[in-house]
Protein backbone atom coordinates (compact mmCIF):
# COMPACT_ATOMS: atom_id res chain seq x y z
CA UNK A 1 0.00 0.00 0.00
CA UNK A 2 1.25 3.35 -0.80
CA UNK A 3 1.99 5.85 1.82
CA UNK A 4 -1.07 7.26 1.66
CA UNK A 5 -4.39 4.65 1.35
CA UNK A 6 -5.66 5.39 -2.48
CA UNK A 7 -9.84 5.70 -2.48
CA UNK A 8 -11.75 5.58 -5.74
CA UNK A 9 -15.00 7.01 -5.64
CA UNK A 10 -17.40 5.74 -8.73
CA UNK A 11 -20.13 7.45 -9.65
CA UNK A 12 -22.38 6.47 -12.94
CA UNK A 13 -25.04 8.75 -12.20
CA UNK A 14 -24.09 11.85 -9.98
CA UNK A 15 -22.80 14.67 -12.01
CA UNK A 16 -18.53 15.35 -10.34
CA UNK A 17 -19.75 18.17 -8.54
CA UNK A 18 -22.52 16.64 -6.56
CA UNK A 19 -23.33 17.57 -3.28
CA UNK A 20 -22.66 15.22 -1.42
CA UNK A 21 -20.35 12.66 -3.21
CA UNK A 22 -17.80 15.40 -3.96
CA UNK A 23 -17.76 18.72 -1.52
CA UNK A 24 -18.72 16.52 1.39
CA UNK A 25 -17.21 13.22 0.77
CA UNK A 26 -14.59 13.05 -1.64
CA UNK A 27 -13.03 16.35 -0.91
CA UNK A 28 -13.34 15.42 3.13
CA UNK A 29 -11.29 12.16 2.53
CA UNK A 30 -8.61 14.36 0.64
CA UNK A 31 -8.36 16.91 3.24
CA UNK A 32 -8.45 13.68 5.67
CA UNK A 33 -4.89 12.19 4.12
CA UNK A 34 -6.71 9.91 1.39
CA UNK A 35 -5.37 9.94 -1.93
CA UNK A 36 -8.60 10.47 -3.37
CA UNK A 37 -9.82 9.62 -6.99
CA UNK A 38 -13.28 10.17 -8.35
CA UNK A 39 -14.51 8.69 -11.63
CA UNK A 40 -17.92 10.06 -12.54
CA UNK A 41 -19.90 11.09 -15.74
CA UNK A 42 -18.23 14.37 -17.69
CA UNK A 43 -15.74 15.30 -15.20
CA UNK A 44 -12.95 17.63 -16.42
CA UNK A 45 -9.54 15.44 -16.22
CA UNK A 46 -7.03 16.66 -13.95
CA UNK A 47 -7.31 17.87 -9.74
CA UNK A 48 -10.14 19.68 -8.00
CA UNK A 49 -9.43 20.91 -4.15
CA UNK A 50 -6.86 17.52 -3.81
CA UNK A 51 -9.61 15.17 -5.36
CA UNK A 52 -8.10 13.59 -8.79
CA UNK A 53 -11.24 13.39 -11.68
CA UNK A 54 -11.81 10.80 -14.19
CA UNK A 55 -14.22 11.29 -16.96
CA UNK A 56 -16.53 8.90 -17.45
CA UNK A 57 -18.81 9.14 -21.24
CA UNK A 58 -21.66 11.72 -20.09
CA UNK A 59 -23.55 11.06 -23.20
CA UNK A 60 -26.95 9.32 -23.82
CA UNK A 61 -28.66 10.09 -20.66
CA UNK A 62 -31.04 7.37 -19.45
CA UNK A 63 -30.53 5.18 -22.04
CA UNK A 64 -26.47 5.92 -22.16
CA UNK A 65 -25.69 4.61 -18.64
CA UNK A 66 -25.43 0.75 -18.92
CA UNK A 67 -22.33 1.70 -21.81
CA UNK A 68 -20.84 3.50 -18.65
CA UNK A 69 -20.65 0.46 -16.46
CA UNK A 70 -17.71 -1.54 -18.04
CA UNK A 71 -16.10 1.87 -18.90
CA UNK A 72 -16.00 2.63 -15.01
CA UNK A 73 -15.20 -1.27 -14.14
CA UNK A 74 -12.05 -0.76 -16.56
CA UNK A 75 -11.18 2.88 -15.16
CA UNK A 76 -11.50 1.07 -11.34
CA UNK A 77 -9.48 -1.73 -12.24
CA UNK A 78 -6.52 0.79 -13.57
CA UNK A 79 -6.96 2.73 -10.59
CA UNK A 80 -5.35 0.04 -8.23
CA UNK A 81 -6.65 1.95 -5.14
CA UNK A 82 -7.10 0.41 -1.91
CA UNK A 83 -10.66 0.78 -1.12
CA UNK A 84 -13.38 1.49 -3.68
CA UNK A 85 -16.58 3.76 -2.36
CA UNK A 86 -19.54 3.65 -5.10
CA UNK A 87 -22.93 5.28 -4.79
CA UNK A 88 -25.41 4.42 -7.29
CA UNK A 89 -27.94 0.82 -7.27
CA UNK A 90 -27.50 0.46 -10.29
CA UNK A 91 -23.54 -0.51 -10.02
CA UNK A 92 -24.26 -2.73 -7.25
CA UNK A 93 -23.62 -6.00 -9.40
CA UNK A 94 -20.10 -4.35 -10.61
CA UNK A 95 -19.08 -3.43 -7.26
CA UNK A 96 -19.72 -7.72 -6.40
CA UNK A 97 -17.30 -8.07 -9.35
CA UNK A 98 -14.94 -5.17 -8.47
CA UNK A 99 -14.44 -7.15 -5.20
CA UNK A 100 -14.14 -10.19 -6.33
CA UNK A 101 -11.14 -9.11 -8.90
CA UNK A 102 -9.17 -6.65 -6.55
CA UNK A 103 -10.10 -8.23 -3.40
CA UNK A 104 -9.89 -4.73 -1.79
CA UNK A 105 -12.53 -3.36 0.54
CA UNK A 106 -15.66 -2.26 -1.65
CA UNK A 107 -18.20 0.35 0.10
CA UNK A 108 -21.71 1.06 -1.56
CA UNK A 109 -23.36 4.54 -0.38
CA UNK A 110 -27.13 4.42 -0.09
CA UNK A 111 -28.82 7.39 -0.81
CA UNK A 112 -32.17 6.65 -1.33
CA UNK A 113 -34.84 3.69 -0.42
CA UNK A 114 -34.68 2.34 -3.28
CA UNK A 115 -38.03 0.43 -3.39
CA UNK A 116 -39.79 3.55 -2.65
CA UNK A 117 -38.00 5.78 -4.83
CA UNK A 118 -38.76 3.02 -7.23
CA UNK A 119 -42.27 3.05 -7.01
CA UNK A 120 -42.18 6.53 -8.05
CA UNK A 121 -40.06 6.16 -11.09
CA UNK A 122 -42.44 7.98 -13.97
CA UNK A 123 -40.27 6.74 -16.41
CA UNK A 124 -41.21 2.98 -15.58
CA UNK A 125 -44.45 2.12 -16.69
CA UNK A 126 -46.91 2.25 -13.86
CA UNK A 127 -48.01 -1.88 -13.75
CA UNK A 128 -44.08 -2.40 -13.42
CA UNK A 129 -42.85 0.00 -10.98
CA UNK A 130 -44.23 -2.84 -8.10
CA UNK A 131 -42.04 -6.16 -9.68
CA UNK A 132 -39.22 -4.08 -10.37
CA UNK A 133 -38.83 -1.84 -6.94
CA UNK A 134 -39.10 -5.67 -5.41
CA UNK A 135 -36.63 -7.05 -7.52
CA UNK A 136 -33.88 -4.20 -7.37
CA UNK A 137 -34.41 -4.54 -3.07
CA UNK A 138 -33.21 -7.85 -3.50
CA UNK A 139 -30.37 -7.67 -5.36
CA UNK A 140 -29.62 -4.37 -3.03
CA UNK A 141 -30.19 -7.05 -0.43
CA UNK A 142 -28.14 -9.62 -2.10
CA UNK A 143 -25.34 -7.25 -3.36
CA UNK A 144 -24.52 -5.64 0.18
CA UNK A 145 -23.74 -9.14 1.79
CA UNK A 146 -21.11 -9.54 -0.86
CA UNK A 147 -19.78 -6.14 0.18
CA UNK A 148 -17.43 -4.97 2.97
CA UNK A 149 -19.56 -2.25 4.44
CA UNK A 150 -22.36 0.11 3.73
CA UNK A 151 -22.73 3.35 3.85
CA UNK A 152 -26.41 4.98 4.92
CA UNK A 153 -27.99 8.55 5.17
CA UNK A 154 -30.49 7.78 7.74
CA UNK A 155 -30.69 4.92 11.14
CA UNK A 156 -33.49 3.99 9.21
CA UNK A 157 -32.23 3.32 6.15
CA UNK A 158 -29.23 1.63 8.16
CA UNK A 159 -31.58 -1.05 9.86
CA UNK A 160 -32.75 -2.10 6.71
CA UNK A 161 -29.26 -3.04 5.70
CA UNK A 162 -27.91 -4.36 9.27
CA UNK A 163 -29.41 -8.27 8.97
CA UNK A 164 -27.38 -8.47 5.85
CA UNK A 165 -24.29 -6.26 6.27
CA UNK A 166 -23.11 -5.56 9.87
CA UNK A 167 -20.65 -2.89 8.92
CA UNK A 168 -23.32 -0.68 8.22
CA UNK A 169 -22.52 3.39 8.82
CA UNK A 170 -25.20 6.28 8.88
CA UNK A 171 -23.39 8.83 7.42
CA UNK A 172 -25.91 11.87 7.30
CA UNK A 173 -26.10 14.54 4.27
CA UNK A 174 -25.09 17.56 6.61
CA UNK A 175 -23.70 20.88 5.60
CA UNK A 176 -20.38 22.04 6.75
CA UNK A 177 -21.02 23.84 10.47
CA UNK A 178 -21.61 27.69 9.59
CA UNK A 179 -18.21 29.77 8.98
CA UNK A 180 -19.70 32.81 10.23
CA UNK A 181 -22.84 34.36 11.96
CA UNK A 182 -25.46 35.16 9.33
CA UNK A 183 -27.98 38.37 9.35
CA UNK A 184 -30.91 37.37 11.25
CA UNK A 185 -32.81 41.07 11.16
CA UNK A 186 -33.25 43.11 7.58
CA UNK A 187 -33.58 40.24 5.01
CA UNK A 188 -35.42 40.82 2.15
CA UNK A 189 -38.88 39.46 1.75
CA UNK A 190 -38.04 36.39 -0.27
CA UNK A 191 -39.19 32.50 0.38
CA UNK A 192 -36.28 30.25 -1.27
CA UNK A 193 -36.83 26.16 -2.19
CA UNK A 194 -33.43 24.90 -2.63
CA UNK A 195 -33.01 21.91 -4.80
CA UNK A 196 -34.73 19.85 -7.23
CA UNK A 197 -38.77 21.13 -7.37
CA UNK A 198 -41.49 18.69 -8.31
CA UNK A 199 -44.66 16.88 -8.42
CA UNK A 200 -43.42 15.43 -4.74
CA UNK A 201 -41.82 18.48 -3.41
CA UNK A 202 -44.10 20.83 -3.93
CA UNK A 203 -44.29 22.11 -7.84
CA UNK A 204 -48.09 21.59 -7.73
CA UNK A 205 -48.94 23.91 -5.07
CA UNK A 206 -46.46 26.33 -5.47
CA UNK A 207 -48.52 28.75 -7.53
CA UNK A 208 -51.58 28.60 -5.48
CA UNK A 209 -49.55 29.57 -2.50
CA UNK A 210 -47.64 31.92 -4.05
CA UNK A 211 -50.74 33.66 -5.22
CA UNK A 212 -52.19 34.18 -1.71
CA UNK A 213 -48.94 35.46 -0.25
CA UNK A 214 -48.97 38.13 -3.34
CA UNK A 215 -52.28 39.15 -2.33
CA UNK A 216 -51.22 39.32 1.13
CA UNK A 217 -47.97 40.70 0.96
CA UNK A 218 -47.32 42.07 -2.74
CA UNK A 219 -43.24 42.84 -2.14
CA UNK A 220 -42.68 39.07 -1.24
CA UNK A 221 -40.60 36.68 -3.85
CA UNK A 222 -40.82 32.91 -4.45
CA UNK A 223 -36.59 32.28 -5.12
CA UNK A 224 -36.59 28.43 -6.72
CA UNK A 225 -33.28 27.58 -7.13
CA UNK A 226 -32.30 24.48 -8.54
CA UNK A 227 -33.73 21.81 -11.63
CA UNK A 228 -37.40 22.05 -11.71
CA UNK A 229 -39.11 18.57 -13.47
CA UNK A 230 -43.04 19.11 -14.71
CA UNK A 231 -43.91 15.42 -14.68
CA UNK A 232 -46.73 13.98 -12.86
CA UNK A 233 -48.36 17.71 -13.15
CA UNK A 234 -51.90 18.98 -14.67
CA UNK A 235 -51.59 20.80 -17.84
CA UNK A 236 -52.88 23.56 -16.56
CA UNK A 237 -49.46 23.96 -14.56
CA UNK A 238 -47.14 22.26 -17.28
CA UNK A 239 -48.09 25.19 -19.80
CA UNK A 240 -48.54 27.93 -17.04
CA UNK A 241 -46.63 31.07 -19.18
CA UNK A 242 -44.19 32.57 -17.59
CA UNK A 243 -45.78 35.77 -16.82
CA UNK A 244 -48.40 34.19 -14.90
CA UNK A 245 -45.90 33.26 -12.47
CA UNK A 246 -43.94 36.45 -12.62
CA UNK A 247 -47.36 37.92 -11.42
CA UNK A 248 -47.30 36.06 -8.52
CA UNK A 249 -44.00 37.36 -7.65
CA UNK A 250 -42.73 33.02 -8.53
CA UNK A 251 -38.49 33.38 -10.31
CA UNK A 252 -37.25 29.90 -11.27
CA UNK A 253 -33.67 30.61 -11.08
CA UNK A 254 -32.29 27.23 -12.15
CA UNK A 255 -29.26 25.01 -10.67
CA UNK A 256 -25.87 26.96 -9.45
CA UNK A 257 -23.03 25.50 -8.57
CA UNK A 258 -23.02 24.16 -4.95
CA UNK A 259 -20.70 26.57 -3.59
CA UNK A 260 -22.62 29.86 -4.50
CA UNK A 261 -26.02 28.38 -2.75
CA UNK A 262 -25.27 29.94 0.49
CA UNK A 263 -24.99 33.09 -1.22
CA UNK A 264 -28.57 32.60 -2.41
CA UNK A 265 -29.76 31.78 1.09
CA UNK A 266 -28.27 34.48 2.78
CA UNK A 267 -30.95 36.78 0.52
CA UNK A 268 -33.91 35.06 1.29
CA UNK A 269 -35.98 35.57 4.82
CA UNK A 270 -37.54 32.10 4.86
CA UNK A 271 -37.19 28.51 3.70
CA UNK A 272 -39.45 26.30 2.12
CA UNK A 273 -39.62 22.76 2.30
CA UNK A 274 -43.54 21.54 0.66
CA UNK A 275 -42.54 18.15 0.84
CA UNK A 276 -45.85 15.54 -0.37
CA UNK A 277 -46.22 12.52 2.25
CA UNK A 278 -47.74 10.30 -0.50
CA UNK A 279 -44.14 9.72 -1.71
CA UNK A 280 -42.94 7.38 0.65
CA UNK A 281 -39.20 8.35 0.23
CA UNK A 282 -40.44 12.04 1.37
CA UNK A 283 -41.42 10.29 4.25
CA UNK A 284 -38.40 8.16 5.57
CA UNK A 285 -35.54 10.21 4.04
CA UNK A 286 -33.02 12.49 5.84
CA UNK A 287 -34.26 16.24 5.33
CA UNK A 288 -30.50 17.81 3.90
CA UNK A 289 -32.14 21.23 2.62
CA UNK A 290 -33.27 21.51 6.28
CA UNK A 291 -30.62 21.82 8.08
CA UNK A 292 -28.97 23.89 4.66
CA UNK A 293 -31.70 26.70 5.40
CA UNK A 294 -30.98 26.27 9.62
CA UNK A 295 -27.15 26.73 8.46
CA UNK A 296 -27.90 30.23 6.81
CA UNK A 297 -30.32 31.16 9.70
CA UNK A 298 -33.48 30.73 7.84
CA UNK A 299 -36.58 29.91 9.19
CA UNK A 300 -38.53 27.50 7.99
CA UNK A 301 -42.19 26.87 6.32
CA UNK A 302 -42.13 22.77 6.41
CA UNK A 303 -44.46 20.27 5.14
CA UNK A 304 -45.61 18.45 8.27
CA UNK A 305 -43.23 15.06 7.63
CA UNK A 306 -42.34 12.88 10.31
CA UNK A 307 -38.24 13.89 10.34
CA UNK A 308 -38.74 17.03 8.95
CA UNK A 309 -41.45 18.20 11.28
CA UNK A 310 -39.87 16.85 14.62
CA UNK A 311 -36.64 18.55 13.88
CA UNK A 312 -38.60 22.02 12.97
CA UNK A 313 -40.45 21.74 16.29
CA UNK A 314 -37.56 20.20 18.45
CA UNK A 315 -34.99 23.26 17.63
CA UNK A 316 -37.78 25.84 17.20
CA UNK A 317 -36.54 27.08 13.90
CA UNK A 318 -39.69 27.27 11.79
CA UNK A 319 -43.40 26.24 11.53
CA UNK A 320 -44.70 23.06 10.36
CA UNK A 321 -48.45 23.43 8.52
CA UNK A 322 -50.34 20.37 6.60
CA UNK A 323 -48.40 18.71 3.84
CA UNK A 324 -49.98 19.65 0.65
CA UNK A 325 -52.22 22.28 1.79
CA UNK A 326 -51.19 25.90 -0.14
CA UNK A 327 -53.48 28.10 1.84
CA UNK A 328 -52.24 26.53 5.13
CA UNK A 329 -48.48 27.21 3.65
CA UNK A 330 -49.40 30.78 2.46
CA UNK A 331 -50.72 31.56 6.01
CA UNK A 332 -47.09 30.51 7.71
CA UNK A 333 -44.88 32.18 5.33
CA UNK A 334 -47.06 35.84 5.62
CA UNK A 335 -46.83 35.12 9.48
CA UNK A 336 -42.99 35.44 9.31
CA UNK A 337 -42.75 37.58 7.16
CA UNK A 338 -45.36 40.03 9.12
CA UNK A 339 -43.39 39.15 12.43
CA UNK A 340 -39.80 39.86 11.64
CA UNK A 341 -38.20 38.99 14.89
CA UNK A 342 -39.58 36.33 16.20
CA UNK A 343 -38.60 35.07 12.17
CA UNK A 344 -35.31 36.18 13.24
CA UNK A 345 -35.94 34.17 16.58
CA UNK A 346 -36.32 31.23 14.63
CA UNK A 347 -33.37 31.51 11.95
CA UNK A 348 -30.85 32.38 15.32
CA UNK A 349 -32.09 29.00 17.04
CA UNK A 350 -31.85 26.81 14.00
CA UNK A 351 -28.48 28.17 13.52
CA UNK A 352 -27.10 26.80 16.45
CA UNK A 353 -28.47 24.24 16.27
CA UNK A 354 -26.71 23.81 12.69
CA UNK A 355 -23.36 24.67 14.21
CA UNK A 356 -23.42 22.52 17.31
CA UNK A 357 -25.91 19.23 16.66
CA UNK A 358 -26.12 19.11 12.82
CA UNK A 359 -22.78 19.33 10.65
CA UNK A 360 -20.98 17.44 8.24
CA UNK A 361 -17.47 17.36 10.74
CA UNK A 362 -18.85 14.71 12.81
CA UNK A 363 -20.21 12.77 9.78
CA UNK A 364 -16.96 12.90 7.91
CA UNK A 365 -15.15 11.50 10.82
CA UNK A 366 -17.45 8.54 10.78
CA UNK A 367 -16.82 7.80 6.90
CA UNK A 368 -12.76 8.47 7.78
CA UNK A 369 -13.04 5.83 10.75
CA UNK A 370 -14.62 3.15 8.48
CA UNK A 371 -11.93 3.58 6.24
CA UNK A 372 -9.17 3.36 8.30
CA UNK A 373 -10.70 0.47 9.61
CA UNK A 374 -11.22 -1.42 6.19
CA UNK A 375 -7.40 -0.80 5.35
CA UNK A 376 -6.33 -2.05 8.66
CA UNK A 377 -4.78 1.41 9.39
CA UNK A 378 -4.45 4.17 12.38
CA UNK A 379 -5.23 7.76 10.98
CA UNK A 380 -4.01 8.20 8.10
CA UNK A 381 -1.39 10.51 6.69
CA UNK A 382 -1.64 14.18 6.48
Amino acid sequence: MSERPHVAVLTSVHPPFDTRVFYREARSMAAAGFRVSLVAPGAPRGEREGVRLEPLPAWGGRAGRPFRWPVLLWKALRLRADLYHFHDPELLPWGVLLRRLTRRPVVYDSHEYLREDIEHKHWIPAPLRKPVARVAAAVERWAARQLDAVVAVTEEMAERFAAVQPRTVVVRNLPEAPRREPVFEGRPPVVIHSGLMNAERGLGILFATAAVVAERYPGARFHILGPVEWWGLPATERNRPPSEWETVGVHFLGTVPYPEVPSYLERAAIGWLPRDPAARNNLLAWPNKLVEYMAAGLPIVASDLPTQARIVREVGCGIVVPAMDPQAHAQAICYLLEHPEEAAAMGRRGFDAARTRFSWEGEAAKLQKLYTSLLGLGEPHD
